[in-house]
């Protein structure tokens, strides 16, 4: 079903927890952003996840490269790769609040947002995770949860450059 929808409808996407599940290639133009995990990036390329946590930038490239659209690989360093170029994009700017639940649904919903902006996939992936890790540094390590990252992007997004 999600495959078809991909291929059918010629909208922004971003690709996430379930409807990653058994997702196979696809072939579609509008910008396209899958947001897996470790576990959920093993399972689509068919390798364990010990090894996509040993080999997290060949593993993303991978993915980009099978589904022919930006894959943003969470993870403490967030991963952003992107079909036919050889550099991936490295976010690390977060903080251990961003490991609790919800927090790739924040994720998530911030792609989504850039990519309704117009941003391309690429663009929007990696300012998306940026905007997240950066907003996680504003609040209360202990006790965090992933309502209070969202709080805190208007911090970030408003912020003079």
């Amino acid at each position: 079903v999600v495959r078809r929808l991909l291929e059918e409808l010629d909208r922004p996407a971003v690709v996430d927890a379930d409807a990653l599940h058994d997702l196979e290639p696809f072939s579609r133009s509008a910008p396209t952003v899958l947001t897996p995990h470790e576990g959920e990036l093993a399972h689509l390329l068919g390798v364990q996840s010990s090894w996509v946590a040993a080999h997290r930038i060949e593993a993303v490239k991978r993915a980009a490269e099978t589904f022919g659209c930006v894959c943003l690989l969470k993870g403490a360093d967030t991963l952003v790769a992107t079909p036919g170029e050889d550099g991936v994009l490295v976010v690390a700017l977060g903080t251990p609040a961003l490991a609790t639940a919800g927090s790739g649904d924040v994720l998530t919903g911030i792609v989504a947002a850039f990519l309704a902006k117009k941003l391309d996939a690429r663009t929007a992936a990696a300012a998306a995770a940026a905007a997240q890790q950066l907003a996680s540094r504003m609040i209360p390590q202990a006790g965090a949860v992933a309502s209070d990252v969202i709080g805190a992007l208007p911090l970030v997004l408003d912020a003079p450059v």
